[in-house]
């Protein structure tokens, strides 16, 4: 079968709270909104995929957060993937579609970890990276065999020098204010509650460098005005290679954002090319203040050994010109109710640019829902409240309201009108500074 017709989707999300109080103060709020804004965009899985596909092929992809699903679409073939908390909805959206009688594949973190579930609703799923399992599912769906599911595993490890540019222009009539691209690959930290592992592995790989660069500069060639935001879990790690990134990037002229670990705090010199290059915030996970909690998360305790240098490191990082924004997790399991009051002490005093706390979610995958499950403290299983602002476990110390609503103390104390002006200040004298006035 030639020319297929190719329809990739991504499902809408749901990234609110179901508590009402909480939904209300975020509508209301422009500090919350930029949380929202941040991570709005289309990530780069299917514009992946859409340039994994032979040409032959007729390919389209539809966001579901920006325009609406035409069902009656003369597809041959509808691709899905999506986070837990769109899994719903893919399965919605694939029902719907295989009623009408068109085949279904699906991939994605979420099937990847459940590929049985998935596949009560699609046809066919693909688990792992999609480079190689997608044109061979490509090749056995016009032969007229293909599988129930291709499994990355069974395939040579992926070189992602040799990724082609992701399509970009599939989606250039959507107003993106981010648009997320991905240059690295695995965390070596490989946090308990964290499932990204179970997809990239915990070795940190990278595309070539001008290889980015030619991405970036698609990127802004269709969208002038938006912001790049690299999906990089951990994109620091390796330090040549970075800095052979920041060669590229010194002639195309943006800003960006990135998530990395706390200890590019350590490297004064890189900041400051990172700043020049157009970094502009960098997300960190610094998960909790607790040390009992954060000897947890890693086995080698790598976040609690950095705990006390957490506010020498945040200093650094702003004063070369790069906001951070914090990352913290309430519902640890040492925490208790004072852990409201800690995270946003902590947030104050360091004068962050940016803070987002979210309630420990047990995501399937990940080697804390395992431990959660022994110890029978899920009391949810229902995808749609795994946004990570609701609570689906029981704990120790705190009850499910308790957290919900501390989750919005910490917000109201950390975006006040006095902390909005305190932080002002700092970071108009730190840019004073770093100029030289």
């Amino acid at each position: 079968m030639a020319n297929l017709k190719i329809l990739l989707i991504s499902p809408g999300g749901a990234f609110l709270s179901r508590n009402d109080e909480f939904r209300t103060y975020m509508e209301g709020s422009r500090e919350m909104k930029t949380i929202l804004h941040y991570w709005n965009g289309l990530g780069a899985a299917l514009p992946t995929v859409a340039g994994l596909t032979p040409d032959r092929h007729i390919v389209s992809i539809c966001d579901e957060n920006y325009e609406t699903i035409d069902f009656s679409a003369p597809v041959d073939l509808v691709g899905l993937t999506g986070m837990t908390q769109q899994a719903p909805r893919a399965y919605e959206i694939a029902d719907e579609f295989r009623r009408r009688g068109v085949y279904v594949a699906m991939g994605g973190i979420h099937a990847t970890v459940l590929p049985v579930e998935a596949l009560e609703h699609v046809d066919t799923v693909l688990t792992g990276e999609a480079e190689n399992t997608w044109p061979q599912f490509l090749a056995d769906f016009e032969g007229g065999k293909p599988l129930h599911r291709y499994d990355q595993k069974n395939y040579p490890d992926i070189n992602l020098s040799t990724i082609p540019l992701p399509r970009y222009d599939l989606v250039a009539a959507n107003n993106y204010p981010v648009v997320w691209v991905q240059a690295t690959r695995g965390c070596p930290l490989d946090c308990d509650f964290c499932a990204a592992t179970r997809i990239y592995g915990a070795a940190y790989r990278h595309k070539d460098a001008d290889q980015v660069a030619r991405e970036i500069v698609e990127v802004k060639k269709i969208w002038k005005h938006a912001q790049v935001g690299f999906a990089d879990d951990n994109m620091f790690v390796n330090k040549k290679w970075v800095h052979n990134l920041l060669d590229q990037f010194e002639d195309i002229p943006f800003t960006w954002y990135a998530q990395s670990d706390i200890s590019l705090a350590e490297h004064p010199d890189l900041l400051t090319r990172l700043h020049r290059n157009g970094l502009r915030i960098l997300f960190v996970g610094f998960e909790s203040v607790n040390h009992e909690n954060l000897a947890t998360i890693n086995q080698n305790q790598w976040k609690a050994r950095r705990l006390e240098r957490y506010p020498e490191s945040i200093a650094a990082i702003q004063g070369a010109g790069i906001g951070v924004y914090g990352s913290f997790i309430v519902g640890m399991e040492e925490d208790t109710t004072t852990v409201f009051d800690e995270i946003a002490d902590f947030s104050n005093a360091n004068s962050i640019m940016g803070t987002q706390v979210t309630i420990l979610t047990p995501f399937p995958g990940s080697v804390l829902r395992n431990r959660l499950e022994e110890a029978r403290r899920i009391v949810s299983s229902d995808w749609r409240l795994y946004t990570a602002w609701n609570c689906v476990i029981t704990h120790p110390h705190l009850s499910a309201q308790e957290m919900e609503e501390g989750l919005l103390r910490i917000y109201r104390s950390v975006y006040s009108e006095e902390q909005l002006r305190s932080r002002a200040a700092y970071f108009k004298n730190a840019f004073r500074q770093l100029v030289g006035g």
